[in-house]
Formats: structure tokens, C-alpha cells, sequence
């Protein structure tokens, strides 16, 4: 009588977050640690060592200030509001360009 087959299939996506979850650790405030210093919290964002910040709703929030949105509006470090349409609005609301 013959071995039975035995068909394993390993997602590797699956194995990368298993080993990476291995290898996180939780800290007081709630937030888990990545490799590579990357810092998961509790409400959703992911924040990387440049500084970089990722919300749990794919808005970017970059080191320099800009505040980047998943339909792609950009609210720039001075206040300034940029429309993906290329509508640019000051801090104040006032369209500032067409």
C-alpha cells in the first residue's frame, strides 16, 4: 500500500507576517514594534523611522508636514490646500489659483 500524498501550500505573504509578528514585540501604550523600528498602534497608523506616518485610512503623513489623502488632496506644511483638479486653497479657505 502506498504513502498517501500530502499537498502543503504556503502563502508567502502569510509567512512573512508570521515571522514578522514572531519578531514584533508590544509596548505599554498599546503599540506593537516592527522590524526595522516600524511602530504599529492601536488606532491603525504605521509609523516608520523616517518619519514617515501611515493612516489606517491610506492617508500619508509626511515628516515635512504634508498631509497627503487616499483621493489625492494634499494639505502642504504652510496651511495651503492642493485639489488632485490642481485647485489650490490657503490656509484661510480663499482660492488662491485655478
Amino acid at each position: 500500500m502506498p504513502w498517501p500524498t500530502i499537498n502543503i501550500n504556503i502563502d508567502p505573504v502569510a509567512l512573512i507576517a508570521l515571522i514578522q509578528a514572531a519578531r514584533a514585540t508590544a509596548d505599554t501604550d498599546g503599540s506593537t514594534s516592527l522590524p526595522e523600528g516600524i511602530i504599529q498602534h492601536e488606532d491603525g497608523r504605521v509609523e516608520h523611522p523616517s518619519g514617515l506616518i501611515i493612516w489606517a485610512d491610506n492617508t500619508i503623513e509626511y515628516p515635512d508636514g504634508r498631509i497627503v489623502w487616499e483621493d489625492g488632496t494634499e494639505r502642504l506644511p504652510d496651511g495651503r490646500v492642493k485639489t488632485p483638479e490642481g485647485l489650490v486653497y490657503d490656509a484661510e479657505g480663499n482660492l488662491v489659483t485655478e
